[in-house]
């Protein structure tokens, strides 16, 4: 018997004809299995990994859900709600003090002994978040990480000297830029083409000014600052960053400024003034004070003209936060670094 005869082409054909499509069935098992599995991976600074728990649309990655009582936001009247008012009802005056990094709040023990040693300031301004989202105090608020430092050391000194009553208190929020925000709802960040989210060069990424539950946690933050006792809360880099990698409709500056008048009117009614960090003017418009931060003297007057417009008194609105002792930051408010630099 022929090996090749056509009894034996036949068998053969057929068997290429089942390997053809079995191979065919597996290729698209695999191409499936692959596009479904590629709705789960999420970027993070470590790298690309799997997320099995999230739920995602077909277009684009959908939030985890935000219940309004993760971020109650109750509207009391000052006067009836008891709700300290004097810090507010004061008349503005350019602001003089110091400035608390989270670097700084590493050390606490550090930071009271430089108390210790300096009068007392009219003014303390403190990083109470990190650009990454992490805390530097006890907040109650829901799905929030507190960073690795003495946060009851931290939580002491924020209440020893609201209790005091003598310290104009200050707490700065990274506005936008926020990773574990981002990561855990992540329709809230800033996309790419590719539906992962846009990273600035610290390894961070980026939330969107109009996300009402961008602006809900946000109002959330101030209101519970105002409940420990500070006095006024600057959401700092209040800006959009500008890479044409961001795939965003509209105009950025537009939905910024937009953005802040919906904080401000938001906050309407609470014991703590709202400023704004590296503003433009049209969000200025929206601010009590606007701060700056630069160790140059000669961008003072270019600095300060950005924003003079939409301030009714610009010599007690702008704040600069510098180390410089340059006497050209004399005329408006300045706050220093509480511990100073060595190297």
């Amino acid at each position: 018997m022929r090996f090749f005869s056509y009894r034996n082409k036949l068998r053969l054909k057929r068997l290429g004809l089942i390997c053809a499509v079995v191979a065919g069935i597996v290729l698209l098992f695999c191409l499936g299995r692959f596009i479904y599995l590629q709705r789960f991976l999420v970027y993070t600074s470590d790298g690309v990994q799997f997320d099995y728990n999230q739920e995602l649309s077909a277009q684009h990655l959908q939030q985890q859900p935000i219940h309004q009582e993760d971020f109650p936001l109750e509207i009391v009247d000052p006067i009836e709600g008891g709700l300290p008012t004097n810090s507010v009802d004061q008349p503005m005056k350019p602001l003089t003090g110091y400035y608390i990094t989270t670097a700084m709040l590493q050390d606490v023990n550090a930071v009271n002994n430089a108390l210790n040693e300096v009068e007392t300031p009219q003014s303390l301004l403190f990083d109470v978040k990190s650009i990454y989202g992490n805390f530097y105090y006890s907040s109650s608020l829901a799905g929030t990480n507190t960073a690795s430092a003495d946060i009851s050391a931290i939580d002491a000194l924020i209440s020893r000297l609201a209790e005091e009553n003598q310290i104009y208190l200050i707490a700065r929020v990274p506005a936008f830029s926020d990773s574990n925000f981002a990561l855990a709802n992540q329709s809230c960040g800033l996309p790419l083409s590719s539906g992962a989210l846009w990273m600035d060069d610290n390894g961070c990424y980026w939330l969107d000014p109009q996300d009402q539950a961008v602006q809900d946690f946000l109002v959330s933050i101030a209101a519970e600052l105002a409940e420990l006792g500070f006095d006024e809360v600057v959401f700092d880099n209040f800006v959009m960053p500008t890479s044409s990698n961001i795939v965003y409709e509209g105009d950025r500056g537009e939905t910024v400024a937009a953005a802040a008048q919906a904080l401000r009117e938001q906050l309407d009614g609470y014991a703590i003034r709202v400023s704004f960090g590296g503003a433009s003017e049209a969000v200025a418009a929206s601010a009590d004070r606007v701060y700056l931060s630069t160790d140059s003297g000669g961008d003072v007057a270019s600095m300060v003209e950005a924003v003079a417009a939409s301030l009714e008194s610009p010599e007690s609105q702008v704040v600069f936060c510098t180390a410089s002792r340059d006497t050209r930051f004399d005329a408006y408010g300045l706050l220093r670094p509480l511990i100073e630099d060595e190297s």
